[in-house]
């Protein structure tokens, strides 16, 4: 029996000097790629932004209940169970943080080389790439505001 393709998505968000396109930011998250395509859907004069903000956000909430979880470990009251969760919750926390590191660095080698065939043939703004057992969705999201913070990381 077969095996299902897995399908996931990478947004690349170029602008173009002229006729050059630049790689500006790639996406993989699809909450990101989301408020991505809303803020396109709006006309904001910077899309990326909300992405941004939405990252900080995220960063916020996830320190603050990792210092809450480190703060409840560190008082000597509390149940061994609790405790015991927590420790858990640590050990998911670095899991996670691992897994999404491999996802960034998988998810920049997918965007350097869909940003090539984008490259190629510019009116390719929303292709697939596939392998034996995993197919990839390409959205290319053109901004014609220069985003100086953030070009630079791509």
């Amino acid at each position: 029996m077969k095996s299902p393709t897995k399908t996931g998505t990478v947004a690349l968000v170029v602008r173009f000097d002229g006729n050059v396109p630049i790689l500006i930011e790639s996406l993989s998250e699809d909450s990101e790629i989301a408020i991505l395509q809303a803020s396109v859907d709006a006309e904001q004069p910077e899309p990326l932004q909300a992405v941004y903000s939405h990252r900080e956000r995220q960063r916020h909430e996830d320190d603050e209940f990792g210092n809450y979880v480190e703060e409840l470990l560190s008082q000597s009251c509390v149940r061994p169970e609790i405790q015991e969760h927590g420790v858990q919750w640590l050990k998911s926390k670095m899991k996670i943080e691992r897994f999404v590191k491999s996802e960034r660095e998988a998810t920049q080698v997918i965007a350097q080389y869909a940003f090539r065939v984008f490259s190629e043939s510019p009116w390719r703004t929303d292709f697939f790439l596939a392998g034996p057992s995993s197919k990839v969705r390409i959205r290319v999201f053109p901004v014609s505001i220069r985003d100086k913070s953030r070009e630079n990381a791509a």
